[in-house]
C-alpha cells in the first residue's frame, strides 16, 4: 500500500499558488537556478522561480521581472520548468501520436478525432496522463473504485468537440500531477487551463442548448472537483444545479443521467461565507465518535502495514479535528476543514488501485476514506458535503463487490472474513446515507449488503473460535 503523502520528502516553501492565496506547498529541491528572474541574478541570490512573482522579489517589495514576460514567454517558461513526470517512453509515445495522428489508448479513439498534431507537447502530456490512468484501471476493472477515472473516456469524447471541456480535463490532469510532484509550476498550468475552461463554460451557458448541455455539465463537474475556495465552489455547484434543472425535459437522453438523478445531494442556497452556524447535533457528533472507534479497530487490523497504518492515522486525526466543530466556525472555515478529505478522495484512490497486487486491507482502508465522506455530511449540510458523499457511494459498493468476488476468496479464509467484517461498517453507512438523501437502493446493492453481513456474522464466529 502506498502512503498518502509524497514518496519523497521535499522541502517546503511559501509561494503564491494558482488559487490566489499564499500557502505552503512541497517543491523539489534544486541546487542552481538557470531560468531565475533578472532581479535575483543581479543580486546573486537563488531565485525560487515562482510565477508570476518570485519569493525574493516579494520579500524586497519589488516588481518581479517575470511579470513583464509576454504571455507566450510566460507560458513557455512554466511549461519548461513544470514537473510533468516526463519519461523517455512517454515522450516517444506522444511523438508517435503527432506523427501518425492516433493513439493506442482506447479512451482516445473518439469522434471527431483529437488533432494530436495541432496540440502542444505539454497538453498532450496532460492528455496522456489521464488516458493512461483510465486505460490501466479499466484493464484491471478498477476504475469504479475512484470518483473520476471511469468518466475520463466520456470527458475525452466530449472534449474532442468542446474545447472548454478539454481544458477542464487538462486542468484536472495537471492538478493530479501537481499533487504527485508538489510542483507549484505544474499547479500554475492547472490554473491556466481552469481559467480558459471557465471562460468557455460561461460562453456556453450564454448559448445553452440541448445539444451542448452535456458539455456544459461535464465542464461544471470537472471544475467543481478542483475548486479549493468556498466562493468558487458554491458558484459552480449552483450553476450545475441550474443546468440540471434545465436538462430535466431530456434527462433520459443525457450521458450523465445517473448523476442528474442525484441532484438532491447538491447544496441548497448557502448562507453568507462568514455567517456563524448552528452547533452540531449530538447524534452527528456521536456518529463521528463511532467513526473514530471503527478507525482505531482498522488501525489495529493494518498494524503490520506501515503505510496502511499511516493512512489510517491520518484519517483518525482528521476525524478527531472535526469534533472541535463549533458555531463560531463560519461557512468558509467549514469548507476549508473538509478540504483535506476532498483532496484525498480525488487522488489517493488512484494511487492505491495502481498497485500491481492490492491487498484486501488496502481495499478496506480505501472504503473507510469514502465512508468518512458519508459520516461528515450531516455536520456540513450547508457546504454541500452530501455532494462528495454521493460520489463516494459507488466506490464503496464496488469495493464490497470486489471483496466478495472469487479472486478475493483465494486468500486465506481468516483474511477474507476479516476484510468483510470491516466492510460491514462502510456498507451500513452507505445504506443510511441513501435513506437520508432519498436515494433508491438498487437491488444489486441490497443483495450485496446481505452477502457482506452474512460474511460479517461468519467472521465474528471465526474470530471467537
Amino acid at each position: 500500500m502506498t502512503s498518502p503523502t509524497s514518496p519523497t520528502t521535499p522541502r517546503r516553501r511559501y509561494v503564491y499558488q494558482a488559487e490566489h492565496r499564499f500557502a505552503f506547498v512541497n517543491v523539489s529541491s534544486h541546487t542552481k537556478s538557470r531560468t531565475g528572474c533578472a532581479m535575483c541574478k543581479r543580486r546573486h541570490i537563488r531565485c525560487d522561480e515562482t510565477l508570476p512573482q518570485c519569493k525574493n522579489c516579494t520579500k524586497y517589495s519589488c516588481r518581479c521581472p517575470y511579470q513583464d514576460l509576454p504571455e507566450n514567454g510566460h507560458r513557455e517558461l512554466i511549461a519548461t520548468k513544470a514537473n510533468l513526470m516526463w519519461t523517455s517512453e512517454i515522450k516517444a509515445e506522444i511523438r508517435s501520436w503527432q506523427r501518425i495522428g492516433r493513439s493506442s489508448f482506447p479512451s482516445l479513439c473518439v469522434f471527431p478525432a483529437i488533432p494530436f498534431e495541432k496540440i502542444s507537447l505539454e497538453d498532450l502530456r496532460l492528455i496522456h496522463h489521464v488516458a493512461s490512468i483510465s486505460t490501466e484501471l479499466s484493464a484491471s476493472n478498477s476504475s469504479n473504485f475512484t470518483i473520476w477515472v471511469r468518466q475520463v473516456p466520456l470527458f475525452l469524447e466530449i472534449g474532442a468537440t468542446y474545447n472548454f471541456v478539454m481544458h477542464s480535463l487538462l486542468a484536472l490532469s495537471a492538478s493530479h500531477l501537481a499533487w504527485l510532484t508538489g510542483c507549484s509550476l505544474t499547479a500554475n498550468i492547472a490554473f491556466e487551463h481552469r481559467g480558459v475552461a471557465l471562460k468557455g463554460l460561461h460562453e456556453a451557458i450564454g448559448s445553452f442548448l440541448r445539444e451542448n448541455s452535456d458539455a456544459v455539465l461535464a465542464a461544471s463537474l470537472l471544475l467543481s472537483w478542483q475548486a479549493t475556495e468556498w466562493r468558487d465552489w458554491t458558484r459552480l455547484m449552483h450553476g450545475t444545479s441550474s443546468i440540471i434543472d434545465a436538462m430535466q425535459p431530456w434527462k433520459n437522453e443525457s450521458r450523465f443521467e445517473d448523476f442528474i438523478v442525484e441532484k438532491s445531494t447538491f447544496p441548497t442556497a448557502p448562507p453568507s461565507p462568514d455567517t456563524p452556524l448552528n452547533y452540531p447535533k449530538h447524534t452527528d457528533l456521536d456518529a463521528l465518535q463511532l467513526a473514530s472507534l471503527q478507525l482505531r479497530k482498522l488501525e489495529a487490523y493494518v498494524k503490520n502495514d506501515i503505510e496502511g497504518t499511516e493512512a489510517v492515522a491520518q484519517l483518525i486525526n482528521f476525524v478527531e479535528g472535526l469534533r472541535r466543530l463549533s458555531p463560531s466556525h463560519t461557512t468558509t472555515q467549514r469548507f476549508d476543514m473538509l478540504d483535506p478529505l476532498r483532496t484525498w478522495l480525488l487522488w489517493l484512490p488512484v494511487r492505491y488501485v495502481q498497485q500491481a497486487q492490492m491487498p484486501l486491507s488496502t481495499f478496506v482502508v480505501l472504503a473507510y476514506y469514502y465512508t468518512i465522506a458519508l459520516i461528515v455530511e450531516p455536520l456540513f449540510p450547508e457546504i454541500g458535503a452530501a455532494y462528495f458523499g454521493s460520489l463516494s457511494l459507488n466506490p464503496i459498493e464496488e469495493i464490497a463487490q470486489r471483496l466478495v468476488s472469487p479472486n478475493a476468496c483465494e486468500t486465506s479464509q481468516k483474511d477474507f472474513h476479516t476484510a468483510l467484517k470491516f466492510m460491514a461498517y462502510p456498507m451500513d453507512m452507505a445504506y443510511k446515507f441513501r435513506i437520508r438523501m432519498g436515494l433508491v437502493l438498487p437491488e444489486r446493492v441490497a443483495l450485496l449488503r446481505q452477502v457482506i453481513f452474512a460474511h460479517h456474522a461468519r467472521g465474528m464466529a471465526w474470530s471467537m473460535s
